[in-house]
């Protein structure tokens, strides 16, 4: 199993930020291969997504995960039910002086380590991008 850990700082307050992270209903508007996310009882969630496969091309893989919300910690974690590439991961939302500072941890037995912090890059700049120009509350 590999771990794999990206960081980005992220002007707004770290509650904030939590709490719209370990909403399960905002799980596709930030994850890019993500299309429904539904909270099924005590932690699961039902999930469509449509990964690209080595050729290019996409599928629609519908499964069940896990999830985890450590208020005071500020950790919001999750992971396959079942499926392959042993697959969790978690964010975790630190206190930083201009806001937040925002770490995303992968674990799986995916080989392809460059894909995986490309995307772990691309979820980390969308989710910056989406809470900085949210209208203040």
């Amino acid at each position: 199993m590999t771990e794999y850990v990206e960081s980005v700082a992220v002007a707004v307050d770290p509650q904030k930020l939590f709490d719209y992270l370990a909403d399960v209903a905002n799980l596709p508007s930030y994850m890019p291969r993500l299309s429904s996310a539904e909270e099924v009882g005590d932690g699961a969630v039902s999930v469509t997504a449509t990964p690209r496969l080595a050729d290019g091309t996409t599928v629609e893989v519908k499964g069940t995960a896990w999830t985890r919300v450590d208020t005071p910690g500020r950790t919001f974690s999750w992971g396959s039910v079942g499926g392959r590439h042993g697959y969790r991961g978690s964010f975790d939302i630190d206190a930083i002086d201009d806001g937040a500072e925002l770490t995303v941890r992968i674990t799986s037995e995916r080989a392809d380590a460059e894909s995986v912090r490309a995307g772990l890059r691309d979820v980390l700049a969308s989710i910056k991008r989406i809470a900085e120009d949210a209208p203040a509350s």
